[in-house]
């Protein structure tokens, strides 16, 4: 009774708010004059509502929501209804709302019409327009999308009612009951009704009346539309009811015909089966129901994690652990079913390394009197390792689960599937908020309405139609085998990333021409420059933010050895952004040639048998060039050990000869803009003396670990194996042999592989994350790196007549003159590209990021194809023209 009571007092009290406010576009007057002239059988037709069976001159057709997914063809996705009240219960289903009304619309519909015992029922819950007639117990509801006078999108809704087995009430109460105690002013319902009044609406509620349903201005349902017609028009013929009882009911519907014609145009771009899986992914993301978090979820602090997953249920490793490995290097593990005693006992062994294990289960697996050795299992893991459960199926076994469960956090998706399983994984990293509200009783510890809610706070994956037009991203595909064909490159990674979702990822071509491996999302390549942006100028953000360097400060005053010199007073900030006045670069590898031993010249612009190695156009390399072997060797002893290739040892003490050939190399007099890598040896020397540790450890502790860009670091073969890495230049010229694993920038190589301008090895996979982390001000899994001011400096330009920014670089200042970037980039953006072929763009304004990584110098640096034919920006501007949001910008302008 209470319950009746509640729910007749909460409807009520929207519905009068609503009808005080609502801005219907609508003529009142015309719709009195239509109602006037009507006759009984057109006011009849006018309050029957079907999906099918319907008359030939009525003007408006309803989508069956519940049949919503099968526009999509024969194959419509299926959907745990667990799912879908899960994801709409919450609320907030605006953009669920908008994706149905597009399909709605371009399928030819008027509304929506659908079961109150549909899950989709939720849907529309928090709509502002509520019907008056909200309190009976309804069939069908209909909703109508409009344009309100505002402009804005707004839904008419309405409930509907089988056809009532009795006409009249059984009892008498008067409309004027209705009209004094519900909808009047005195809003104290518990006394302003007397009991018995009170209880004879309740029994219209749950059986009403066709009197009941009309005086309230309700329609009626019916599958057999003629039948109920011929049924109405005998009531009312024979007198039964009065025909002015229509009124309300047939005025509401004509409303409804004049709003169909402020009807919403289209709001996406999607096709139709595009649009059903957008729909779905989103009942997905917002379905899946975060259970219990012990702040584990989502998961940070990557440093300190060691990390497994278990999935039981599987046959092979899973689309959830596949997700899970692109936030985090990962070791799986699969069982196709529970594990035995003695499968527990090795998994117990292999995982007993690891800090943190998800243990992802399909099916209802857990049951107190079966899987006692697996529950026991992951106590005794618990002991050591924080579990994450991730349960994909009904949860009904959740149940079972004692108060003391070994779980920081469980995880609860209906579905099992593919897309499922990858949305799982999302949330635990962080990829996808956390938003679902559980939509049953599990038992007292798992309630109805329960859930954990978290943010998004990394990056996410999506599909590439949810964000841009498919058949403009797939030029890139064009773009990169035709400059594969024309051998520009070897083979390539391409990313996209927009809106903080991967939605382009692929790999390209083979390592080497030879053909032998194929380039895998994985591999990483010799980033080269763009090191600048992934190393030293992180680092000095840092330091900026530390207080540790103001970009004013001189050179000198972090190395006093320059004082007095050309040097001295060179700023900090003129360097970054290469208007220091500092020469390019030192070709310090041609400073140890052994001149004794040279015959002739060291080049030659034309070629001869003295002169016989090309190095790049009209320029050949004399045969009999050496090089000191004082400085190097092919064997490594306590002097001869900083590596600069496979088999190639430098004497270390030829670093203070590389440091004094920069502290006295000349600087122009009145400086202006030009690119210069001499100033990011001065930076490396700077963070290392600050931080009293090398720049590669520094980077690597401070943000690569951190940030989950583990396959992004110095000197990778020291980690990886030599197959994960893409080879770079054969160097005929110094080194002698093919560099894989090794800088290709000798400066760099001359350090040990450590320069402040070159030396990072890393795929596109890793560099999202480190250019999300850019986009977002300096945040990234909840982890704050650097001030958002300290971005927002670094990335604009600083020095009029020069458009780089402070160690980033920018699209250029002159749309006529070719730069670094297509010209659809905005004057916002930010980034850097690299000698071995690589580029990595940032574009805030379009919420963009852009990455391209290749070897175009392999097999050596002569090979300019991929520049000539502007193969990297003719990629980026075909990103750009497939986005929505940039053709949205364009039109505005």
């Amino acid at each position: 009774m209470i319950k009746y009571i509640y729910t007749v007092t909460l409807f009520l009290i929207a519905g009068l708010s609503i009808n005080a406010t609502a801005q219907y576009p609508v003529d009142s007057q015309e719709i009195d004059d239509q109602y006037l002239q009507m006759s009984l059988e057109e006011k009849l037709k006018l309050i029957i509502i079907s999906s099918n069976d319907m008359f030939d001159d009525q003007p408006m057709k309803w989508l069956n929501f519940d049949e919503l997914l099968e526009l999509s063809g024969a194959h419509p996705p299926l959907l745990s209804d667990m799912m879908i009240r899960s994801a709409l219960l919450k609320g907030e289903n605006d953009h669920l709302i908008q994706l149905a009304t597009d399909l709605l619309l371009k399928n030819k519909y008027d509304g929506f019409c659908y079961s109150m015992k549909s899950p989709y029922a939720l849907m529309f819950r928090d709509n502002s327009e509520r019907p008056a007639d909200f309190f009976l117990e309804a069939y069908r509801r209909i909703s109508i999308p409009y344009h309100d006078n505002a402009g804005d999108l707004q839904y008419f809704i309405a409930n509907a009612y089988s056809m009532p087995k009795q006409a009249l009430a059984p009892h008498s109460l008067a409309e004027k009951v209705i009209d004094e105690r519900f909808l009047g002013d005195g809003l104290d319902y518990s006394s302003g009704l007397q009991w018995k009044q009170l209880q004879q609406v309740l029994e219209e509620y749950e059986n009403p009346s066709l009197e009941f349903i009309l005086n309230l201005g309700g329609f009626l349902y019916s599958d057999s539309i003629h039948k109920e017609l011929d049924e109405l028009k005998r009531i009312f013929e024979d007198k039964l009811l009065p025909v002015n009882i229509l009124e309300k009911s047939v005025k509401k519907m004509l409303y409804c015909r004049q709003l169909i014609k402020n009807k919403p145009g289209v709001n996406n771009f999607y096709s139709k089966n595009q649009e059903v899986d957008i729909f779905v992914r989103e009942l997905y993301k917002d379905g899946v129901v975060l259970l219990e978090n012990k702040d584990i979820i989502p998961v940070n602090h990557f440093k300190n994690i060691k990390m497994a997953s278990i999935h039981i249920g599987v046959s092979e490793v899973s689309a959830f652990q596949n997700q899970i490995s692109e936030y985090f290097p990962c070791q799986h593990f699969i069982s196709d079913e529970v594990p035995d005693a003695e499968q527990l006992l090795k998994l117990k062994k292999e995982t007993e390394e690891f800090n943190t294990i998800i243990v992802g289960v399909n099916g209802d697996w857990y049951d107190k009197d079966v899987n006692h050795s697996l529950y026991s299992f992951l106590h005794q893991v618990s002991e050591k390792a924080n579990l994450i459960l991730v349960h994909f199926g009904s949860g009904n076994k959740l149940a079972y689960l004692p108060d003391e469960h070994p779980f920081k956090a469980i995880v609860l998706s209906y579905a099992s599937g593919k897309q499922a399983q990858e949305i799982a994984a999302q949330i635990i990293f962080g990829g996808v908020a956390a938003k679902g509200v559980l939509s049953k009783n599990i038992n007292g510890r798992f309630t109805f309405g329960s859930g954990n809610f978290t943010n998004k706070t990394r990056i996410g994956y999506a599909p590439a139609f949810e964000k841009a037009y498919e058949d403009t991203l797939r030029l890139i595909d064009q773009l990169v085998y035709k400059a594969i064909r024309e051998r520009a490159i070897p083979g390539c990674q391409v990313l996209v990333a927009q809106g903080g979702d991967v939605i382009y990822n692929k790999a390209f071509g083979y390592h080497t021409y030879s053909k032998k491996n194929h380039v895998e999302k994985s591999d990483m390549y010799d980033i080269a420059s763009i090191t600048k942006i992934m190393a030293s100028v992180p680092m000095v953000m840092k330091m900026v933010d530390e207080g540790k360097m103001n970009l004013h400060d001189s050179l000198s005053h972090f190395l006093p050895r320059l004082e007095n010199t050309n040097k001295s007073g060179m700023r900090i900030e003129d360097m970054l952004i290469h208007q220091a006045g500092l020469e390019a670069w030192i070709p310090f590898y041609m400073r140890t040639i052994d001149k004794e031993k040279l015959q002739g010249d060291i080049f030659s612009s034309r070629y001869s048998s003295q002169y016989n190695l090309k190095l790049d156009s009209r320029v050949y390399l004399n045969k009999s060039v050496r090089y000191r072997s004082d400085i190097f060797r092919h064997t490594q002893n306590e002097q001869f050990n900083v590596r600069v290739s496979d088999k190639l040892y430098m004497n270390k003490d030829f670093i203070d000869s590389m440091k004094l050939g920069i502290d006295t190399s000349d600087v122009a007099g009145h400086p202006s803009y030009k690119y210069s890598d001499l100033g990011y040896y001065y930076i490396k020397e700077i963070v290392e003396d600050t931080y009293k540790q090398p720049l590669d450890l520094l980077v690597e502790n401070d943000f690569y670990k951190p940030l989950g860009a583990f396959k992004t670091l110095y000197k990778p073969l020291e980690v990886y194996n030599k197959k994960e890495i893409v080879p770079t230049e054969n160097d005929r010229a110094w080194r002698k042999e093919l560099l894989q694993g090794y800088v290709h920038d000798p400066g760099a190589a001359m350090l040990g592989g450590v320069g402040g301008h070159a030396g990072v090895f890393s795929n596109a996979s890793d560099l999202v994350k480190i250019l999300q982390m850019y986009l977002n001000k300096g945040i990234y899994g909840e982890e704050r790196y650097i001030d958002s001011t300290t971005i927002k400096r670094f990335t604009s330009v600083v020095k009029e007549g020069n458009r780089r920014g402070i160690g980033f670089d920018k699209p250029v200042l002159d749309p006529e003159l070719s730069g670094p970037t297509c010209h659809e980039a905005s004057p916002s953006s930010f980034g850097h590209s690299g000698f071995t072929g690589t580029l990595v763009w940032v574009d805030p304004e379009y919420d963009l990021i852009y990455i391209f990584l290749s070897n175009r110098v392999h097999p050596n640096q002569s090979n300019k194809k991929l520049i000539i034919n502007n193969v990297r920006t003719d990629i980026q501007s075909a990103i750009y023209r497939s986005l929505p949001v940039y053709w949205e910008k364009k039109s505005a302008k």
